[in-house]
């Protein structure tokens, strides 16, 4: 596949995967309900708060702020606003087989550090899950490895881990204050 091919691909799937979150946040669930965005890392299924998402972009330019921890990849130029972006991958401890790495995309999230950027391998789509099938992380996931899961949602097919965008840079909002102020 051609550069220019490529690029178009990359192109129509952040189109498409910005439509979705739009829509799905436009429409409104019950209080018995969540929206969530489901995106893959390293071949396995992962979910967020879908209302934490403000965008999806290709992935661009990242420049590298030295001396940081190696999931922190740097920082990106959305319109004008400096967003620390993370590999979200690194960041939880997970391995791929490299061929994700060709089509990753950028997750905007509204945290309560900011707007910050996590590198994940695909958006996949937005669901509408039950409360009543998502079930608490399990007790021996409790821990400071672990502390980024706030659940596991129970689908008809298959099971959705579910990532707290906020609890996942918890830890580094001094580090991550500090790369914004450049």
């Amino acid at each position: 596949m051609t550069a220019d091919k490529k690029n178009q691909a990359t192109t129509r799937d952040v189109k498409a995967a910005n439509t979705m979150i739009e829509s799905a946040q436009a429409a409104a669930t019950g209080d018995d309900s969540v929206l969530m965005v489901t995106f893959t890392l390293a071949d396995q299924t992962y979910g967020g708060d879908i209302l934490q998402i403000q965008e999806v972009t290709a992935m661009s330019h990242i420049t590298r702020v030295p001396h940081v921890r190696s999931y922190l990849k740097g920082v990106t130029n959305l319109r004008g606003n400096i967003v620390p972006t993370l590999d979200l991958r690194t960041r939880l401890g997970l391995v791929g087989n490299g061929e994700e790495i060709k089509n990753q995309q950028i997750m905007i999230a509204r945290t309560d550090q900011g707007l910050l950027g996590y590198i994940v391998d695909t958006v996949r789509e937005v669901i509408t899950v039950p409360k009543s099938a998502i079930e608490p992380t399990p007790k021996d996931w409790q821990d400071a490895d672990h502390q980024y899961f706030i659940g596991i949602a129970k689908l008809k097919d298959h099971l959705v881990t579910l990532v707290d965008f906020n609890r996942v840079v918890h830890s580094d909002k001094v580090l991550l204050d500090k790369i914004k102020a450049g």
